[in-house]
């Protein structure tokens, strides 16, 4: 029984090596995640949603050759070449994923991915200076400035479209800060939308709310020893723009001069010259009635040098 063992450890090695060939080449079929990697994406173009990392692959071949597939090396590369603005919908084909010619891709999960891309633009839109408040009663807006006054904004176009202009934090104006109104304030800046300006420097100004009004005048002279002179009209009318807060004080007539002078070293005789106003700040001339005065000089007699 034992002359022939070696013949028969032979027969085994030989049926195990046998089974080993034919499980070797026995079909079989399994999943793999595998990356998935994208290919031609097209310059200043971002994927905003829709994207996934990892894909899972059912693979069919021989169990030789997918026990020895480096896994760590496989990926499934997604050509983006042809991809467009917006919502756009792509297979995950099979046959797009080649490993080895022993090696079959059966199926892919998910079968198609849908993709919204954008693409990224600047523009130039102006700054808008948001404010509130007045600097005291009795006063009105004029105008403001803002530097700079335009800024270049970038972002993907989706959210670029409907951004007309950027605005300022809120400036709040204290009551007695003045008529003029200075300092920085930082922009706010919509989401997804971004700008290497992050402030901005302003300038309100504001005048005293105005009413015009027609005023009677006396003349007041000046009046000089060496010399005496007459004038006519002794009073004049005057349109005038005035600060409402002005109006509001009782005696506000009282701030109002006009002065008739006709200099130290008058010419004798006749002749017309202007009143001279000696108003408030803030009160404007619109019209006077007359606009000269006629006045005649002559020598004081009674002065002695």
């Amino acid at each position: 029984m034992w002359n022939n063992w070696q013949y028969r450890v032979l027969a085994i090695l030989l049926a195990l090596a046998s089974w080993y060939v034919v499980s070797g080449q026995e079909k079989v079929e399994t999943w793999l995640e595998v990356p998935l990697e994208f290919v031609n994406l097209p310059p200043q173009m971002e994927i905003t949603s829709g994207l996934v990392s990892k894909l899972q692959v059912r693979i069919r071949g021989t169990s030789n050759q997918v026990r020895s597939l480096n896994v760590g090396r496989l990926a499934y590369k997604l050509d983006l070449g042809k991809i467009s603005v917006g919502a756009n919908v792509i297979p995950l084909l099979p046959e797009s994923m080649t490993i080895t010619s022993a090696v079959e891709v059966v199926e892919v999960n998910p079968t198609r991915l849908e993709l919204v891309a954008d693409v990224v633009v600047s523009k130039s839109v102006p700054v808008h200076l948001d404010w509130t408040g007045l600097p005291g009663d009795d006063v009105q807006y004029k105008n403001a400035t803002v530097f700079p006054e335009k800024v270049t904004v970038t972002g993907f176009a989706s959210a670029l479209e409907p951004v007309e202009s950027v605005s300022t934090e809120l400036i709040e104006v204290q009551s007695g800060d003045g008529l003029s109104v200075s300092g920085r304030s930082r922009l706010q800046m919509p989401r997804d939308v971004r700008t290497p300006v992050t402030s901005v420097s302003y300038e309100l100004h504001f005048g005293l709310v105005t009413q015009e009004i027609w005023v009677k005048m006396n003349l007041e002279p000046v009046r000089y020893p060496t010399f005496n002179y007459n004038f006519d009209p002794a009073f004049v009318r005057i349109r005038l723009e005035m600060p409402v807060r002005l109006l509001k004080d009782k005696d506000w007539r009282d701030t109002l001069q006009l002065i008739i002078d006709p200099g130290p070293n008058p010419a004798l005789g006749q002749s017309v010259i202007q009143p001279v106003f000696r108003f408030p700040e803030g009160v404007r001339v619109l019209e006077t009635n007359p606009e000269e005065v006629e006045i005649v000089v002559y020598r004081n007699e009674e002065f002695t040098p």
